[in-house]
């Protein structure tokens, strides 16, 4: 017995000194998650991982935060400074602009990540971040987050839900600060759902007045907008499992919601259709007593489900469409996916625009694309 005692004391001893000599006697009392773990996206002939992390600070004193390192195998990516700030976004501020890197008592930050690879085989089977805090006292703090796990998943192939030229493939993922998509964190049963991670809003545009614009006429009439009315396409082959039709059209930049919103109205006049796999497809925001299809049919690739609105959370008449992994509009984690065929630019530049209008500049030409996922406002042809 005394003989065990001895062992199990030389060994604590033994890892005491280890841990005190290269580990940190006041650890900052932060929290490191995230909120789904990624899986490759093929856009605009790139690899990228899209992903978020949420630090938490537990204690009254703040801390700030340094750098960010992410370890990828062979590659890494580092984030500081200006960088850093422009991919976080504090809980409770809705601002996309001005964040801090310091994270005050009590306060959740969430860090929003798209990692950049030349090729699939760059892609790691796991992330490693390394955080660098520096607490009110002047001490650099460094903090390893346990590994993010990158799921093997391919993007989903899906085909085109619209037809024909001149549409623009508004607010495609991108981590600028001003990305509604992309930072649309929303909670459900206590969880942290992004389910507009990988959203599209299709718009149409047209050159006037020497500006692309989307609509021409009265600003007010929804018919004035040359997405307006479109047909809407099922993307993939599967069963409806979701009907919403009824809800009246927005008056277009009032300012005004005609319904009250929720999580189940959200998306005004929408199809759900189950794809397999644990996968919903979600067409949002169409225009009233257009939907084809009720619930338990069993839809075709390519066949006409509505046509596009302006019902529900919108703005002006566009269709929404995303994938997620619940049947839910908000409260499910999005996918990602890639269209079999088109042809798109680059980036398209927003010009300054008053309330909610959208002008475009900058659109260059366009190239076919196969297997991929447009470019932020990419200008996008569907055959």
């Amino acid at each position: 017995m005394k003989l065990i005692v001895l062992i199990i004391l030389a060994t604590f001893l033994t890892t005491a000194r280890s841990w005190s000599a290269g580990g940190d006697l006041k650890p900052p009392q932060i929290t490191v998650d995230f909120v789904f773990p990624p899986s490759p996206l093929i856009q605009y002939g790139a690899v990228r991982l899209v992903y978020e992390m949420v630090i938490t600070n537990y204690v009254s004193a703040g801390y700030a935060l340094e750098s960010v390192r992410v370890d990828c195998g062979e590659r890494q990516f580092s984030y500081s400074g200006e960088t850093l700030k422009n991919m976080i976004r504090f809980a409770g501020d809705a601002s996309a602009t001005g964040q801090s890197l310091r994270i005050p008592g009590g306060k959740t930050a969430v860090v929003f990540f798209m990692l950049e690879f030349k090729n699939a085989f760059q892609v790691p089977a796991s992330l490693h971040h390394i955080l660098r805090f520096r607490s009110q006292d002047d001490v650099e703090h460094v903090l390893a987050a346990k590994p993010l796990l990158v799921e093997s998943r391919a993007p989903v192939m899906v085909e085109a839900p619209l037809r024909g030229t001149d549409w623009i493939a508004g607010d495609a993922v991108h981590d600028s600060p001003d990305a509604a998509h992309r930072r649309a964190l929303l909670f459900d049963h206590g969880e942290a759902f992004l389910a507009q991670r990988y959203a599209i809003d299709w718009v149409r545009y047209r050159i006037v007045n020497g500006a692309g614009t989307t609509w021409s006429g009265p600003e007010n009439r929804n018919s004035s907008y040359f997405c307006y009315d479109a047909a809407i396409y099922s993307m993939t082959p599967g069963i409806v499992t979701e009907v919403l039709d009824g809800i009246p059209e927005n008056v277009p930049h009032s300012g005004r919601i005609a319904i009250d919103v929720n999580f189940k109205n959200a998306g005004g006049n929408h199809v759900v259709i189950y794809m397999g796999y644990g996968l919903y497809a979600f067409y949002a925001h169409m225009r009233p007593g257009t939907i084809t299809v009720k619930v338990g049919d069993h839809v075709s690739v390519g066949e006409n489900i509505g046509r596009v609105g302006n019902s529900g959370n919108s703005t002006e008449p566009h269709l929404h469409e995303h994938i997620v992994n619940q049947p839910s509009f908000l409260a499910g984690q999005g996918v990602p996916y890639e269209f079999a065929q088109f042809e798109a630019s680059g980036p398209v530049h927003l010009t300054p625009k008053p309330h909610d209008q959208m002008f475009f500049e900058n659109i260059g030409a366009l190239k076919p694309f196969t297997y991929d996922y447009p470019a932020p406002y990419a200008a996008v042809s569907f055959r």
